[in-house]
């Protein structure tokens, strides 16, 4: 839909990361007071040979922080912060993974940012003063907004809360706007709850075990920005599982395991190749209950066939989706619309993602293949309907389901019957009774099968 907001995409400077998936950040502490690994990593030759075995095990990101935010932590003067950052810095920048710097400081942000870093990862969600410039100055670096209060000092005296879900939303949609306002990209941005910072035990077990109403109260109030969550080894899982740090792995994983259930798109751990593990599993399972999907193809500008096979292909290499089976290819007037003629196909395919991370999967896909919406049914490089999920009805402001005009459009039906004749679309009858009704009803719909497919074999 025009100007609505590819919640699934992250622009972090060099990168554009889908979030359709979730995505791992491994955590490189450069600090001698690290609640989590006790300085085991201060030197940077240490830190570098750390980071590395992180990118190994499965790690999406690089989170590299020179300041520990624990409680009562000492400050750490911006000089020495970046002094401890800089070698690591400069060296993982050149393996081709997004590289995050956890800082507060405007002075730290843009020497990190000079030096190649694509996002900041900001406990005070760029309220010190000058961090919102040193973003917005950037063109395209990431940043990570996270929900705290106060201090390392002062933290904990703050946790109260009427309502913390509620509280927290509040605070977020107000960063995430002010960062807006100061010129930094939407898609720039994803939101953190900040687990344990500011929180009891009480507020961030009730923060997690709603965290989908906190997604929808900030989609409520027009931040449609995915989720960061990070309970790696802190101290709430300690106070639930009553074990110390060291001992916090299996609290670790499933408080991650979690996260991601209630919708976070980014885990930030410390533990990388294990919860690579959690996830494969989780996913296998969801994989194993997918529902069929039905997506409609189509396009009518530059290498269409081109750009439709390019899609399908995409499609079928996401790690959460199985393509099924791709119809053949069918030439098509436009309906409603001027231009030139479409190339249209239908694709089934299961996957785990839910709707709406579907659609933002697809219209992310569309973005790349350079869709453009000066009006509405202008000419298009690429269109990507979700036609069907399963036996799913569904009506929000961003998505319809099944697709309120599919069962007015040959273009759709014809190679949708061919590829799923006895698929029943809720509230309608099969595809192909569907399709034999619309031939005598609809003749002017001028549709053409065409040799060539887009892809042979579904892989």
């Amino acid at each position: 839909m025009p100007g609505h907001v590819l919640s699934q995409v992250w622009h972090t400077g060099r990168f554009r990361l889908m979030l359709s998936r979730v995505h791992l950040m491994g955590i490189v502490n450069v600090t001698p007071d690290s609640f989590s690994d006790g300085g085991r990593f201060v030197e940077a030759r240490a830190a570098i040979a750390h980071a590395e075995r992180l990118v190994t095990e499965g790690a999406d990101l690089l989170d590299l922080g020179a300041e520990s935010t624990r409680l009562n932590a000492t400050p750490v003067p911006a000089e020495e912060e970046w002094r401890r950052l800089q070698p690591v810095l400069e060296e993982v920048v050149r393996w081709g993974v997004p590289v995050s710097v956890d800082t507060h400081k405007p002075e730290v942000m843009r020497a990190a940012l000079e030096a190649g870093a694509d996002l900041i990862n900001d406990v005070r969600a760029l309220t010190t003063p000058g961090a919102l410039q040193a973003l917005a100055a950037h063109p395209s670096a990431g940043v990570c907004l996270m929900h705290s209060r106060g201090d390392p000092s002062t933290m904990q005296t703050l946790a109260q809360y009427d309502d913390v879900v509620e509280e927290v939303a509040a605070f977020l949609a107000e960063r995430f706007q002010a960062a807006c306002t100061a010129g930094i990209a939407s898609e720039r941005v994803v939101l953190d709850p900040g687990y344990g910072f500011a929180k009891t035990v009480e507020h961030s077990v009730e923060l997690l075990s709603r965290q989908e109403a906190l997604r929808a109260r900030l989609t409520d109030a027009g931040v449609d920005r995915p989720l960061l969550a990070g309970l790696s080894r802190k101290g709430t899982v300690g106070r639930l599982t009553g074990r110390p740090v060291e001992q916090r792995l299996a609290g670790s994983l499933a408080a991650a395991l979690l996260a991601a259930q209630r919708g976070a798109r980014v885990l930030r751990v410390h533990d990388v190749a294990e919860t690579v593990d959690v996830l494969k599993v989780w996913r296998a399972v969801d994989q194993a209950s997918a529902e069929t999907v039905a997506v409609g193809l189509g396009a009518n500008l530059g290498d269409a066939r081109a750009t439709l096979a390019w899609a399908v292909q995409e499609l079928a290499a996401h790690p959460a989706v199985a393509l099924q089976r791709v119809s053949s290819l069918y030439r098509t007037r436009p309906v409603d619309a001027e231009g030139p003629d479409y190339l249209n196909a239908v694709a089934l395919l299961t996957t785990s993602l839910d709707p709406h991370a579907l659609l933002g999967l697809l219209q992310g896909l569309e973005q790349q293949a350079g869709r453009e919406r000066p009006y509405r049914n202008a000419p298009r490089t690429l269109d990507l309907d979700l036609l069907l999920f399963g036996q799913r009805e569904l009506n929000t402001d961003h998505l319809t389901l099944p697709h309120p005009r599919m069962h007015q459009r040959r273009f759709v039906l014809e190679p949708l019957a061919e590829v799923a004749p006895h698929l029943h679309v809720p509230g309608q009858a099969s595809t192909s009774s569907l399709c034999a009704g619309l031939r005598d009803e609809a003749a002017d719909q001028v549709v053409e099968r065409v040799e060539g497919r887009l892809l042979a074999r579904p892989a």
